[in-house]
């Protein structure tokens, strides 16, 4: 069985981090699977050295004549390497898929990572038509869609995100004192990311408990100016985008507080939260339920204003954080990469047998 993972991706972000992740999985358990990437792009520097991933798209922007060579250029490597099924990740990969494997033994299927992919409209309905199957990121996407699975959730390395001691020296790097509660928060810092929310519930609690803020983005001027308003500039903390450290900075803190999600709703930062031994407390967003029960792992809110009470139940009762933490490790192994093979590899083999 051959696979060929597209992801139009340029950065180490969203969908092209998980479906890195679910590739990896599949060529471990001894799958000929290969990622394509967009040409030139961060991500294709990156992964230069990793056999199974190689550049296959163009970058933006994107014109009718680039759309044809890509179609062209994955049509000629589907008939020269024999792929069994190209899965597409993104709508351009989608798109441009759709074309390239007419004429070919290759079947078409696409994962939906994000609930707004799941609204048929006049250019996707002739799309969905040309595609063997579908996967999803989680269950709101595939009810949307009117289907009930299968779910490809991001994979968590376990091993990396693991619970241990606070690490003091990186809380120095970033002056962030170790006496404080400290809640984190990882995202960028863009509009519609939340991150106002999460300012405001740290602004109405108390002066123990601190922000730790990962990320970076064009609205990180403006946070900064709004929790300094709120009385608060002093208890958040911004790090920065932190991909090296972010595995200590996850165990460096005591909770992590989910307010918005980003281009991809498997919620991947949560999985490596709990994978850290992290409470969550979140909004109910698309995929956060998958992953998190409200009152076992965490706790999940209708509200933003909800989010500070249910932090300070979290600072007020180190048995329940305990208790948490715990629960939080054991359902992030539930996303390791082997059930996520056992999983996919059924998916696959269905397309196969059409």
């Amino acid at each position: 069985m051959r696979i060929l993972n597209l992801v139009a991706g340029e950065k180490w972000t969203g969908a092209a981090a998980v479906v890195f992740d679910q590739t990896a999985a599949l060529v471990d358990a001894g799958f000929e699977a290969q990622l394509g990437l967009v040409c030139g792009s961060v991500l294709a520097e990156r992964l230069r050295n990793i056999g199974w991933a190689r550049p296959l798209l163009e970058r933006p922007p994107r014109w009718p004549s680039s759309y044809a060579r890509d179609v062209l250029r994955l049509h000629q490597t589907i008939l020269r390497e024999k792929f069994d099924v190209v899965h597409a990740h993104t709508s351009h990969d989608h798109y441009v898929s759709a074309f390239a494997v007419a004429g070919t033994d290759a079947s078409l299927v696409r994962t939906l990572h994000h609930l707004r992919h799941a609204r048929r409209h006049l250019f996707s309905r002739p799309l969905f038509l040309r595609t063997r199957a579908f996967a999803f990121a989680n269950r709101s996407i595939a009810e949307a869609f009117g289907a009930s699975g299968p779910i490809h959730p991001p994979v968590v390395d376990a091993a990396r995100y693991r619970p241990a001691e606070r690490s003091a020296e990186v809380l120095r790097r970033f002056g962030i004192p170790e006496d404080r509660f400290l809640v984190l928060t990882v995202g960028k810092m863009a509009k519609g990311r939340g991150h106002a929310d999460a300012i405001s519930a740290l602004a109405r609690m108390p002066d123990s408990v601190a922000a730790v803020h990962v990320g970076h983005g064009e609205l990180l001027g403006w946070l900064k100016e709004r929790a300094a308003e709120l009385g608060a500039g002093d208890r958040n903390f911004w790090t920065g985008y932190q991909e090296h450290l972010l595995p200590e900075l996850y165990r460096s803190c005591d909770a992590f507080l989910f307010t918005a999600s980003g281009s991809e709703q498997g919620q991947r930062a949560i999985l490596e939260a709990m994978a850290s031994g992290l409470p969550v407390v979140a909004l109910d967003l698309p995929g956060v339920r998958d992953l998190v029960t409200d009152g076992r792992e965490g706790f999940v809110v209708s509200g933003a204003d909800e989010l500070s009470g249910r932090l300070e139940q979290l600072v007020a009762s180190p048995r329940l954080r305990a208790e948490m933490s715990g629960n939080a490790r054991r359902r992030a192994l539930d996303f390791s990469a082997e059930k996520f093979v056992a999983v996919a590899s059924n998916f696959y083999r269905a397309v196969i047998r059409g």
